[in-house]
């Protein structure tokens, strides 16, 4: 697998039609329910591109000066951004149903994910000698010090991370939104277990391609069918 700026920027410019066309689909269609996860892929867009400018800046020659900067901006959409907004696109797909379990479900893992998720970036925001991206057998490491770092083991921890962020996605009453959710628990597994040294970069990599997929999940004709015993 060859990661580089290259292939960061290539991403960020196949994303940004998709993003822009699911938009402009939900708009046509009045689906404002769906317009959260039809901003998805600009966001992700958005992710690939900031870290090709890290790959940039860490190059020999490259322009340094912009790589915290960058780096910082980065880690807000990986530590925090996703946690948050996942749920609150399951909640917006789902608007219409009757309080329930599922949707406490929903609330608290917003809540969690904007916790977690203030928890992980904030320390880098004050303090920013406690990170430091560095390419590490090809792909990048950011080398954060984390609050939780010596109290919560390292895999216990992005196991969490990870099911915070599928587990919205997997309470869906999309079916082809929960086929996301597999892609994106599958490629969390193949990262934890091929790339742990650069975990943050790499999922997030992958994650950003799959949500290219996001199109074609909007136009599901049911998108928000709940299962029978919901």
């Amino acid at each position: 697998m060859c990661f580089s700026s290259s292939a960061s920027f290539v991403v960020a410019a196949t994303l940004l039609p998709l993003g822009v066309a699911s938009v402009r689909y939900c708009r046509r269609h009045q689906r404002g329910d769906l317009m959260p996860l039809a901003l998805s892929p600009l966001f992700f867009s958005t992710q690939q591109a900031l870290e090709g400018v890290v790959w940039l800046g860490l190059a020999p020659g490259g322009p340094d000066g912009l790589v915290h900067s960058a780096a910082l901006a980065y880690l807000f959409f990986a530590y925090a951004f996703w946690l948050a907004w996942f749920p609150w696109c399951v909640l917006r797909l789902n608007r219409q149903e009757p309080p329930g379990l599922r949707r406490r479900l929903l609330q608290i893992l917003l809540m969690l994910g904007l916790l977690l998720g203030a928890g992980l970036w904030l320390p880098l925001l004050l303090n920013g000698s406690v990170f430091q991206p560095a390419v590490v057998h090809g792909s990048l490491n950011y080398t954060t010090t984390l609050l939780a770092n010596g109290w919560i083991n390292l895999g216990f921890g992005s196991s969490v991370y990870g099911l915070l962020i599928t587990a919205p996605l997997l309470l869906s009453g999309s079916g082809r939104l929960r086929w996301f959710a597999g892609g994106i628990l599958g490629a969390f597994l193949i990262t934890h277990l091929a790339y742990g040294y650069a975990f943050t970069s790499v999922w997030c990599f992958f994650s950003a391609v799959l949500s290219g997929s996001l199109p074609w999940i909007l136009r599901d004709p049911k998108p928000v069918e709940l299962p029978s015993h919901a």
